[in-house]
């Protein structure tokens, strides 16, 4: 291996791997897609855990009423869907990240602004589909869609805070 090969890969593996670095004696967090880790990481359990207090606690009997399930079929879940859910869940943070990213909302206000833009230009019609075609039941479209709204402008609240 000649030695210029050997600095463009070691040159390389220094753009590849997003690890912890240093800028003018600052600490760089570790980052996926350029958004910060532990703020992805931390907005995505803050909201998986609104949604467990939404749906587990202040709006449960409603919104098992609403979906007609019992709540000895919700015990009898597997926990797989519990972590699929987070998934789901950490992929919505990621998305409202890249969006903050992209449109360069810096502060606060820009991140609860694009937030709720977010929600009322997609989720909020796309909680509308299953009210529309399927259940007809505001009550159903009020639950999930007020979740998103709460669960996007929190995550993105923190995702402006931990950058």
């Amino acid at each position: 291996m000649r030695r210029t090969d050997f600095f463009r890969i070691a040159a390389w593996r220094r753009r590849a791997v997003k690890s912890v670095e240093t800028n003018r004696g600052r600490v760089i967090m570790p980052r996926i897609l350029g958004l910060n880790l532990v703020g992805v990481l931390v907005a995505s359990i803050v909201f998986f855990l609104i949604g467990w207090v939404w749906y587990g606690m202040l709006f449960q009997e409603a919104w098992m009423a609403a979906e007609g399930i019992t709540m000895e079929a919700a015990e009898s879940e597997s926990p797989v869907w519990m972590a699929s859910g987070f998934l789901i869940t950490l992929l919505q943070v990621i998305g409202i990240g890249l969006i903050l990213k992209w449109k360069g909302s810096a502060g606060l206000g820009g991140a609860v602004a694009t937030a709720f833009a977010l929600w009322f230009f997609l989720a909020l019609p796309m909680c509308s589909y299953a009210y529309i075609y399927a259940a007809h039941n505001s009550t159903l479209l009020l639950i999930d869609a007020g979740h998103l709204l709460v669960g996007w402008v929190v995550s993105a609240i923190v995702l402006a805070l931990i950058k």
